[in-house]
């Protein structure tokens, strides 16, 4: 009996010895092993994972307070690299991609809980650099085809460089450009066909420049002159253009 009584204790000494190694730090308060954290006022783990030095290693499990899985994250043991995967709480793939240096970095794929893409970006350092595809969304379940619905590009975050827009057909509807995130230069809009719909100029945002509208049959139909986002008309567009033309100045503003 007193023998048993021995082994029990030291069972439970044992076991309280292993509990106790989870969510430490060593002397320069480095997280060290396996942590384990809690939803706030619930039993149910936020998230599960290893440390070693304070840098996360092996796969850290995530969940919803509801206990469903929020997301996955592979961490390389010999490099900075991490494979993610994050989920609906039904269980379906809401994105994928990789971290470095626990920063988004590469190409991130997007999906909807019909696991249909959404979206796909590319990152480095964390911030957007590259091209951004947003798609449609056919209202047909069956329908598994990807479209690009546009195209933006980005640099250091801000979006900047050529933009492009589709038809659900896949026919070019609008191209242009960003500059300093904010539209710049020429944008031409386009019928299904290819014909132009209307042609604008942009400078730093605004419109400036020739606004010209065209017809079914590609002759133009409309013409209009915005001078920094304010339209300007009769007379004094005139003397405006004169003055241009003088000082050897292009009225759509510069490329």
């Amino acid at each position: 009996m007193i023998r048993l009584l021995a082994i029990s204790l030291s069972v439970i000494l044992t076991g309280s010895s292993v509990f106790g190694q989870i969510n430490q730090k060593d002397a320069q308060g480095r997280k060290q092993g396996e942590w384990i954290k809690k939803h706030p006022n619930s039993s149910v783990i936020m998230y599960k994972g290893t440390f070693k030095n304070d840098k996360p290693v092996g796969t850290f499990t995530y969940n919803y307070p509801s206990n469903k899985i929020k997301a996955i994250i592979k961490h390389d043991d010999n490099s900075t690299r991490s494979e993610a995967y994050y989920y609906f709480e039904n269980g379906k793939l809401m994105s994928h991609g990789i971290y470095r240096n626990m920063k988004k970095d590469s190409v991130w794929v997007s999906f909807n809980e019909d696991g249909r893409i959404t979206m796909t970006e590319t990152y480095k350092n964390d911030l957007l650099n590259g091209e951004k595809k947003l798609y449609y969304l056919p209202s047909d379940p069956q329908d598994r085809q990807e479209t690009v619905i546009s195209v933006y590009n980005y640099l250091n975050g801000q979006v900047e460089g050529k933009f492009t827009e589709y038809y659900p057909t896949k026919v070019v509807r609008k191209t242009g450009q960003f500059k300093n995130h904010r539209r710049h230069g020429e944008w031409v809009e386009y019928e299904l066909d290819g014909k132009k719909m209307s042609v604008e100029h942009y400078q730093n945002g605004q419109m400036h420049g020739w606004f010209i509208g065209y017809n079914k049959n590609g002759t133009e139909g409309q013409r209009r002159y915005y001078h920094f986002g304010r339209l300007v008309e009769g007379d004094e567009l005139k003397s405006l253009l004169q003055q241009m033309k003088e000082k050897g100045i292009n009225p759509n503003g510069k490329d």
